[in-house]
């Protein structure tokens, strides 16, 4: 067996050993939060694209374990492109923030571009600045016909995604959006633009990483993980230090939603995503991490459900070690491909940070992995370095902590919520 085949072998079984039973307890929570729910008017949506693996997990874990089906099911072709153009004209504070997010530094046409999925709008020279919530707004109003262009190309995209929504959905009124995480733009966005239905998330993680506005929040749960920063005294919240991998693990072979064909005679839009085939390809044709979530979810039965959230305490200890305190194998096995941009944008950000321009402290720190990162521009020292990175972390989770009893304390009764 060559290095590559042994790396592969190992992922399977990091996959089956740890990410398994946090997987399981997920299924498990989703389950159970399930039976809340009316039947008659909630419909369980898995989001494309890590919800498709995540709807693959669950209706295999309900399979195994016996456990009913309390809801239906069902893909949703979504992201946050396409939840963007549904709140777009005139555009949402959610959709102005996350554009801002997104594309800041970047010009108000390159917005365009890619709500649009289109280089041939010829809008006014004024598009070329950098974005600005109130100026993009502005802008969107005019008469001008590149901007006529572009709402008509919105508004085709959004109608068709309504429709394909419609097919999803059925007659439910309550829509439970299913994905990885980790701020829930896609619900925010939806519940904005699409009001004649009721918006809910329930995600693997939820984190305001963005340091955005969180009204969706109330609406937006963590079945596995709610924080906003990692805490070592919890060994879940490490997830939080290398979330690709949760991306990577999740996320299948597949592009992210950007358009909608039109309709064919008795059938709903097809998206993007939806090539020939694209079903087969959501399961992994090569082994690795995620072909090894599915072989402990196979070994599941009806019996072994009561040992789910123990087996789970003990993945998540395992998880923490690989990713705060990795070795060389750890390294090498969870060194996975580049994480997509999305939002209509096809480059990819890499694990690790270039190495040719840069200093290896800078490449360290733009890496998605830091640990990693050390370690592999480290071979020899990496290691004795790891606990600076965690008592760098520390005292900024502790800070944060201090900061945020402190600022609960000050809050008048009124504004406290539960």
């Amino acid at each position: 067996m060559n290095a590559a085949d042994a790396a592969r072998g190992d992922a399977v079984a990091f996959g089956q050993r740890v990410l398994g039973p946090i997987l399981a307890e997920f299924c498990l929570r989703l389950w159970l939060f399930e039976r809340f729910l009316t039947p008659d008017d909630s419909v369980l949506l898995f989001c494309a694209r890590g919800g498709l693996r995540l709807k693959l997990v669950y209706e295999r874990f309900l399979r195994q374990t016996q456990l009913p089906q309390q809801l239906p099911h069902a893909a949703l072709m979504v992201s946050r492109l396409v939840a963007a153009r549904t709140a777009f004209d005139p555009p949402s504070p959610g959709v102005l923030s996350e554009l801002g997010r997104e594309f800041s530094g970047r010009s108000m046409a390159e917005v365009a571009a890619a709500l649009a999925q289109r280089d041939d709008l010829d809008l006014p020279a004024s598009w070329n600045a950098s974005f600005r919530d109130s100026s993009f707004a502005t802008l969107l109003a005019s008469s001008d016909p590149g901007v006529a262009r572009l709402r008509a190309a919105v508004a085709e995209q959004d109608d068709r995604f309504r429709e394909h929504l419609a097919a999803s959905a059925g007659a439910a009124r309550h829509c439970v959006l299913i994905d990885t995480g980790l701020y829930g733009s896609t619900v925010r966005m939806l519940q904005e633009g699409i009001q004649d239905r009721t918006w809910s998330g329930l995600q693997f993680a939820r984190c305001n990483y963005k340091r955005l506005a969180t009204p969706h929040f109330k609406r937006t749960l963590g079945l596995s993980i709610e924080s906003d920063w990692y805490k070592p005294w919890d060994a879940r919240t490490s997830v939080l230090r290398f979330w690709h991998l949760i991306e990577a693990c999740l996320e299948p072979d597949l592009p992210s939603v950007r358009t909608f064909s039109q309709a064919t005679a008795g059938l709903p839009p097809r998206a993007n995503l939806q090539e020939d085939g694209w079903e087969a390809r959501i399961a992994p044709a090569q082994p690795g991490l995620f072909t090894g979530v599915l072989a402990h979810i196979d070994g599941l039965s009806s019996e072994s459900v009561h040992r789910i959230p123990e087996e789970a305490e003990r993945a998540w200890q395992a998880l923490k070690a690989a990713v705060i305190w990795p070795d060389d194998r750890a390294v090498e096995i969870l060194s996975l491909g580049g994480r997509s941009r999305d939002f209509g944008r096809v480059e990819l950000s890499a694990q690790y940070a270039d190495a040719r321009p840069s200093r290896p402290v800078k490449r360290i720190r733009d890496s998605l992995w830091r640990e990693g990162a050390l370690l592999r521009s480290f071979p020899r020292v990496g290691r004795l370095l790891l606990p600076l990175i965690e008592l760098v972390y520390t005292g900024r989770a502790l800070h944060m902590e201090a900061s945020t009893r402190l600022r609960r304390g000050r809050a008048p009764m009124g504004d406290v919520h539960v």
